[in-house]
């Protein structure tokens, strides 16, 4: 089983920057199916001080994840994540979770890659 994280404003597609959206939709994935398992909300009227405080509340909401689904993300952002051995993917925005969710069970099934091989 992995978790997968998808940072949205909707709860139903991919269009949120990783430091700046307000919800990361997470999903559990099986060997055969998966599911949605939690909503993380970050709200942005609360003044955040640093940009780096923003970054350590959302890595610490995916740290039992093993990929983060965002349509922009910063470099020392995606570089921290790899450090926690989060696997960060960038998408065009408005991309369905639903049709991202299925499109990476199916990759499991069929011929996941190496690196995701070891994390199954």
């Amino acid at each position: 089983m992995i978790k997968v994280a998808f940072c949205s404003e909707d709860s139903e597609h991919i269009d949120a920057h990783f430091a700046k959206g307000s919800q990361i939709v997470i999903y559990e994935f099986g060997p055969s199916s998966y599911q949605m398992v939690d909503t993380k909300y970050f709200d942005s009227s609360i003044p955040i001080d640093e940009e780096d405080d923003k970054v350590n509340l959302r890595i610490n909401a995916v740290k039992d994840c093993s990929i983060l689904y965002c349509t922009q993300i910063g470099g020392p952002a995606a570089a921290r994540l790899i450090q926690q051995k989060i696997h960060p993917l960038k998408t065009e925005p408005g991309t369905k979770i639903e049709e991202a969710a299925q499109k990476l069970q199916n990759l499991l099934i069929k011929n996941p890659p190496r690196w995701l091989q070891k994390k199954l």
